[in-house]
C-alpha cells in the first residue's frame, strides 16, 4: 500500500468516511474529530461495486483535496457479517457480488491512503463514543427498524467478535419452545421475531382486529400501516397503540438485560427508524422508560442501575463519521 510520505498536520488533515447501505451510500469528507466538512450521496444501484464506490468517493473529497496531500485516510462501513480476519463479507442482503471479495484490500489498492473496512453499526456506535466523550466506557448502539442491529465499542475499541457477529442482538432468543415466534432467519423466540417493525406491524394489527371499526383512529383504519402510524395514534391517546408500543419496549428490555449481563456496557443508545418519535415525544419518553424499568426488573442491581440507556443524537450520519473516525486511528498508526 502506498502511503502518504508526509502526512499533513493533524489540523489540516482530511478522512474520508463512507457508509455503504443496500439503497443508499453516504459520503463525507471529515475533519480529524470526525466533523463532516462535506457530504454526499448515491444510490447503491448505481454504484453496486466497491470499486466503483471508492472512485466516486474520491471524485467527491474534490481535486484541491487530493492533490493538497490533506487526505490521510479512508474508511468504508458496510453492512452483514463482516470477517475480520480477511476483511471480507461472509453473508449480506442488497449487495450482490459483494461476498468474499477481499474489501481492504481492495479499498488500499483503489485509494492509495491508510484504510479502514468496518461493519456499519459499529461506525456508528464509534461514533457515539466520541460524541460522547466516553474514553474508556464501553458502548452499545440498538439500530431498530426491520432488522435489529447492535453495534459495540469495547473500551473505545470496535468490537465484532470471533467471526463478525458479535452484537447481533436481533437474533438474540428472549422467548422459548414451539410456540415461540418465528424469526427470519428461520430460528424461532429472536428479539426481532417480536421487535423488529414487521412484527410490531404484525402484532399491532392483530390488537386492532379486536377493536371496533369506528374506534380506531383514521391513519389505522387501512390495509397498510406502519410504526410511525402506530406511534402517531398512541400520541393521540389510543391506548391500544400504546401498549403495544410498550410490550415493543419490554421485549427490547429483555434483551437488553441479557446484554447487560454479559458485557455490561456504560451506554446503550436507541437509534434507527424505530423510536416511536424519540426524545421529542410523549410516547418516545414512555418507550424508553419501559425499556429501563425492564432492564432494572430482569438484572443484577449493580448491572441495571450502571447503564445508561438513552436515544442515539447523531442520525444517519453516524456511520460517515465513525467511518471517517477508524480512518484518522489507521492514518495515525501508518
Amino acid at each position: 500500500m502506498a502511503n502518504t510520505p508526509h502526512p499533513p498536520p493533524e489540523s489540516f488533515a482530511r478522512y474520508v468516511g463512507i457508509d455503504v447501505g443496500g439503497t443508499n451510500i453516504k459520503f463525507g469528507l471529515c475533519a480529524s474529530d470526525g466533523s463532516i466538512l462535506r457530504k454526499s450521496s448515491a444510490p447503491t444501484d448505481l454504484l453496486r461495486q466497491p470499486e466503483q464506490i471508492i472512485r466516486h468517493a474520491l471524485e467527491f473529497c474534490g481535486q484541491e483535496v487530493k492533490t493538497s496531500g490533506q487526505l490521510a485516510g479512508i474508511g468504508m462501513a458496510v453492512p452483514g457479517v463482516l470477517d475480520t480476519s480477511t476483511w471480507c463479507l461472509r453473508e449480506v442482503v442488497n449487495l450482490p457480488g459483494w461476498v468474499d471479495r477481499p474489501l481492504l484490500e481492495i479499498l488500499r489498492n483503489e485509494s492509495h491512503l491508510p484504510s479502514v473496512i468496518i461493519n456499519d453499526a459499529n461506525a456508528a456506535a464509534l461514533a457515539e463514543h466520541a460524541n460522547r466523550q466516553l474514553s474508556t466506557e464501553s458502548l452499545a448502539l440498538l439500530t431498530l427498524g426491520t432488522g435489529i442491529g447492535c453495534g459495540l465499542t469495547i473500551r473505545g475499541k470496535a468490537f465484532g467478535g470471533d467471526h463478525g457477529c458479535a452484537g447481533e442482538l436481533g437474533h438474540l432468543a428472549i422467548q422459548f419452545g414451539d410456540t415461540a415466534a418465528e424469526c427470519t432467519c428461520g430460528r424461532r423466540g429472536h428479539l426481532e421475531a417480536y421487535a423488529g417493525a414487521p412484527a410490531v406491524i404484525s402484532r399491532a394489527k392483530s390488537e386492532f382486529a379486536k377493536c371496533e371499526w369506528k374506534s380506531l383512529p383514521g391513519n389505522l383504519q387501512k390495509e397498510t400501516i406502519s410504526p410511525l402510524d402506530v406511534a402517531n395514534a398512541a400520541e393521540d391517546g389510543f391506548s391500544v397503540a400504546e401498549q403495544v408500543i410498550r410490550d415493543t419496549g419490554k421485549y427490547i428490555g429483555q434483551a437488553l438485560g441479557i446484554l447487560g449481563q454479559v458485557v455490561d456496557p456504560a451506554v446503550v443508545l436507541l437509534g434507527g427508524a424505530m423510536t416511536f418519535g424519540g426524545a421529542n415525544s410523549r410516547i418516545g419518553i414512555d418507550f424508553l422508560e419501559t425499556i429501563r424499568e425492564t432492564v432494572q426488573e430482569t438484572t443484577l442491581q449493580q448491572v441495571g442501575s450502571g447503564m445508561t440507556i438513552d436515544f442515539a443524537s447523531l442520525g444517519n450520519e453516524a456511520g460517515v463519521t465513525g467511518a471517517a473516525l477508524v480512518a484518522r486511528k489507521a492514518g495515525n498508526q501508518s
